[in-house]
């Protein structure tokens, strides 16, 4: 008698240390009564959904998971109140294995399918049945491709006036990607990467990551490529510079040019602007050029300097008049 003394004062203490005597007994008959019904409940035969792990098995290492396999099935049960709880919460239950024979070719299993499997490892309670209809599978074999790299000039952005003054360099020339078949396959023969720098103003010089074709599981190599080039400002430049004749007719007095100076026009880097002679660059009107009913002529270059050679230059005609003697 003592001993339950003992016990009624530290339940009273713990749930209801401030409390009057009235209450602790209403509160602890109360708590006394549920906890016995708990424990009779559990004696008496239930059904109830539970999650059942589950663990797909195949040999073959050449493939690989796409979206990740399911783990766990839904079932229904029915089994002794104490033989759940066991299940349930107590306890690590082993994954039932569900092998897969074309796991490539397979893109689900009927949940109703796994009924055997998984009743042949219960003990204790009995499965009802699974209650998930269908499991989605996703398994791709492994393959790689090679692509050559290339470098999208047109996403280049460079800022106003600047250009290209040399090749687009890159580390590496091709890349190879291993991953899904579903994949590989969009993997084309050659790959362009962009530049997302906007405005480039000084030369370039930067890693560019490749792409992996909207998987995570794709793996390339390298990874990233390093892409250089160099930049320059251009100018605008205009020149009047004055223009021999060449193969001169007899009748030459009878074309009479009303310009003595040609227009020429050109790009050229900032940095080269000037440095170059006026001299060298040399017009010429070849006369064998000039058709009867013409009344304008454009000279032609017959010598620049080398800063200019490789330029295009603009260049306004001459006007003149022949006058028939």
């Amino acid at each position: 008698m003592r001993q339950f003394e003992k016990i009624w004062d530290w339940l009273s203490n713990i749930f209801l240390p401030q409390s009057n005597d009235t209450i602790k007994v209403v509160v602890l008959c109360v708590v006394t009564a549920t906890t016995f019904w708990f424990f009779n409940a559990l004696n008496d035969n239930y059904s109830t959904r539970i999650s059942y792990p589950i663990k797909f098995t195949f040999p073959d290492s050449s493939l690989v998971v796409v979206n990740e396999l399911p783990k766990k099935v839904s079932i229904n049960v029915s089994g002794g109140g104490w033989n759940l709880l066991r299940k349930t919460f107590w306890f690590t239950i082993t994954p039932v294995e569900v092998p897969l024979e074309d796991p490539v070719k397979q893109k689900y299993i009927l949940g109703n399918s796994l009924y055997t499997l998984i009743a042949d490892q219960m003990t204790e309670i009995q499965l009802n049945y699974v209650e998930n209809d269908t499991l989605r599978i996703a398994i791709d074999s492994i393959r790689t491709a090679t692509a050559k790299i290339s470098v999208d000039s047109s996403s280049i952005s460079l800022e106003e006036n600047y250009r290209l003054v040399s090749s687009i360099k890159k580390s590496h020339d091709s890349a190879t990607f291993t991953g899904p078949e579903r994949f590989i396959k969009e993997v084309p023969r050659e790959v362009f990467i962009e530049l997302d720098d906007d405005k480039i103003s000084s030369n370039y010089s930067g890693e560019v990551y490749l792409p992996t074709f909207g998987s995570s599981l794709v793996n390339r190599s390298p990874v990233e490529v390093q892409i250089s080039f160099e930049v320059a400002k251009f100018i605008q430049q205009e020149l009047m510079l004055p223009f021999q004749k060449v193969n001169v007719p007899a009748d030459s007095n009878a074309y009479i040019f009303r310009d003595s100076l040609a227009r020429i026009s050109f790009e050229i880097e900032e940095k080269l602007a000037g440095n170059y002679n006026l001299d060298s660059i040399q017009l010429i009107v070849d006369y064998e050029k000039i058709g009867a009913s013409d009344s304008t002529v454009k000279p032609i270059i017959a010598s620049l300097p080398k800063q200019l050679k490789k330029r295009k230059i603009k260049i306004d005609s001459v006007n003149f008049q022949y006058i028939k003697p």
